[in-house]
């Protein structure tokens, strides 16, 4: 099947309103050259449009990549290594961003069609896009052969979106495949690969490694805190914007000075 049918699937099997973000995806081919397509070509007999339920299958992150219009991008590429997040990744996903309530209530089957839907409205393709793009590196097919032998910790590999995602490596230590994923949301042990999913495509110039959650990038510059006048950090006292040392404080109360400072000179 043309993989254009399979996007008009994904609209009528979904009713996304895409619009002009849909893009058409080049037809899979026997003659693939880039390991990019390769993949493509093997992700699609598996995937189900309309979705089948299954929590441990790729149909989400197949319909982020032809929604987003990322199929061909991807189908240009060689020596590419994906990192996917199972149908239950982006359920995770949805309901820790609140586009699921917090009263959803996991089950044995998933249900893409809500799934789908819910993350668009929530977050936006232009948002979806470039998390799609973080599970992305263009720098060599990485088997699970070659991970499994990376140093345990500081490699740092850079995605496809320009940022960086940490890989932490604990085979040696547990005997078994352990690869876990630092992304950009501040938890450490959550983005792991799963050891069944290690290799999960392996074709000529491109590898897909199935992960259990949906490793975030950095999507906009961090919030600015901003502090009531009095609020205490550490041993500092932040008061209309100065820092002040809280024994500063005291001793210039009692007319002292405080201590380490130079008795002659006023507190600042």
């Amino acid at each position: 099947m043309r993989l254009s049918r399979k996007i008009v699937g994904v609209v009528a099997g979904t009713s996304l309103v895409l619009g002009s973000a849909l893009v058409a995806a080049p037809a899979a081919s026997a003659g693939s050259t880039t390991g990019g397509q390769k993949i493509i070509d093997a992700l699609l007999p598996g995937y189900q449009a309309n979705g089948d339920g299954n929590p441990y299958d790729f149909d989400i992150v197949t319909t982020a990549v032809i929604a987003t219009g990322l199929a061909p991008v991807l189908g240009s590429l060689d020596n590419v290594t994906v990192f996917a997040p199972n149908d239950r990744a982006f359920e995770v996903l949805a309901v820790k961003t609140g586009a699921l309530p917090a009263s959803y209530r996991y089950g044995a089957k998933v249900n893409e069609t809500q799934i789908v839907n819910a993350l668009v409205a929530k977050l936006g393709l232009e948002t979806i896009k470039k998390v799609v793009l973080y599970h992305v590196f263009t720098g060599g097919a990485l088997a699970g052969a070659d991970v499994v032998k990376l140093p345990v910790f500081g490699t740092k590999i850079k995605m496809a979106n320009g940022q960086t995602l940490r890989v932490t490596n604990l085979t040696r230590l547990t005997g078994k495949p352990t690869i876990i994923l630092g992304d950009k949301d501040g938890s450490f042990f959550n983005d792991y690969v799963v050891r069944s999913k290690v290799d999960a495509v392996k074709v000529t110039g491109g590898v897909v490694h199935g992960t259990r959650h949906v490793p975030l990038p950095t999507l906009g510059p961090p919030p600015t805190v901003r502090r009531p006048p009095g609020y205490v950090v550490g041993a500092v006292l932040v008061s209309g914007g100065a820092a002040t040392h809280p024994s500063r404080r005291r001793a210039r109360r009692a007319g002292r000075a405080a201590p380490g400072t130079d008795p002659g000179r006023p507190p600042r």
